[in-house]
């Protein structure tokens, strides 16, 4: 029975309009902050499904310690940037970024001992 002034209630027209939305976008791979100026990465949201990682030419005087959690890294670039030493002890004792899986490498050598150490074999 229909009720005046009521709009009637039709289960598919929600239906056909979620279909008419676009599926969600999956979380970003890449991230390229090439030129961005950046003195840190505060504002910057580094998403775990990171493969890539481009921090080119920036104004970072130290690393964000975040980057030693992303565990899907491959490409990772700091070049040209304001690190010193101190600047990478924020990832030098990571244990989530493996160098040896990394496809592309271009961060200064003190990176280089980022490695966790290999478990001794008895």
């Amino acid at each position: 029975m229909d009720n005046p002034g009521q709009p009637d209630h039709d289960p598919t027209t929600n239906q056909a309009a979620k279909e008419d939305e676009p599926p969600p976008s999956p979380p970003p791979t890449v991230l390229d902050l090439t030129s961005f100026q950046l003195h840190d990465l505060d504002s910057v949201e580094l998403p775990t499904s990171l493969t890539e990682l481009d921090l080119t030419t920036n104004r970072l005087s130290s690393l964000d310690p975040r980057i030693g959690h992303l565990s899907n890294l491959k490409i990772l670039s700091f070049r040209q940037n304001l690190l010193t030493d101190a600047g990478v002890e924020p990832i030098s004792r990571c244990r989530t970024i493996d160098v040896d899986r990394l496809k592309h490498l271009t961060i200064p050598q003190q990176l280089a001992f980022c490695n966790p150490p290999k478990p001794h074999s008895s």
